[in-house]
């Protein structure tokens, strides 16, 4: 079953990445040295996240302080991920902006992802804090020349499988990007896989076919 699913996974993965144009191509602008024009990112980024870390990503590269936003970045994604408190912090209602922000700063981060941690507090987006941490840390990776995949199963890929997986994403990454791969379990997709590579999407779960047959059923009712 699971090998039928890799074989799905790379004729869909061929049809996402026919379309003209790297995906992957950092777009330079010819008149990147004023302040009023925007350095494209590496990778499309979408939603309230992806117009901060696109912001950020620009303003970084102006001043040349790309290493240092990503090492940020992935201290903060680090911190997050180990510790649960203090991501609830920023979601608690009941802490106030001034605690946030002494948090901010006793993580101790450059001035520039300091001050746009701040902005993000400022305009409410604090509950979207781990997302946006996620979203840099992806397009930061993609800067770094690394094809980032995310592979959701039912239950665990054993060593074949996972080498097989392994083999079939490889051929949807240029020679000179190195393959990036995080997998995980979720049961509820109930079988199959979900698939993000790049900025692309890619969802065989069973739960969503089954959801999608259920949605044509009741409509012709």
């Amino acid at each position: 079953m699971m090998a039928n699913r890799l074989v799905g996974i790379r004729g869909q993965l061929g049809r996402c990445f026919s379309t003209s144009g790297s995906l992957f191509q950092t777009v330079k602008s010819t008149s990147s040295d004023s302040p009023s024009v925007l350095v494209s990112p590496p990778i499309h980024v979408f939603g309230v996240e992806g117009r901060y870390a696109s912001a950020l990503f620009s303003a970084a590269s102006k001043q040349n302080k790309l290493d240092q936003i990503d090492a940020d970045f992935q201290k903060l994604d680090n911190l997050l991920s180990k510790n649960k408190s203090i991501a609830d912090l920023f979601r608690n209602p009941g802490v106030t902006r001034e605690q946030r922000f002494a948090l901010i700063k006793d993580i101790g981060l450059s001035d520039m992802t300091r001050t746009t941690l701040e902005t993000f507090i400022d305009n409410r987006r604090e509950k979207r804090l781990t997302k946006f941490v996620t979203v840099m840390n992806r397009l930061m990776s993609a800067n770094r020349g690394e094809l980032i995949c995310r592979v959701i199963t039912a239950k665990p890929l054993d060593a074949k499988l996972r080498g097989e997986l392994d083999s079939v994403l490889k051929q949807f990454s240029k020679k000179e990007e190195k393959l990036n791969v995080e997998t995980s379990v979720d049961p509820s997709i109930m079988g199959g896989m979900i698939v993000e590579i790049g900025d692309r999407y890619i969802d065989m779960s069973i739960a969503s076919k089954i959801k999608a047959y259920t949605e044509i059923l009741t409509s012709n009712v």
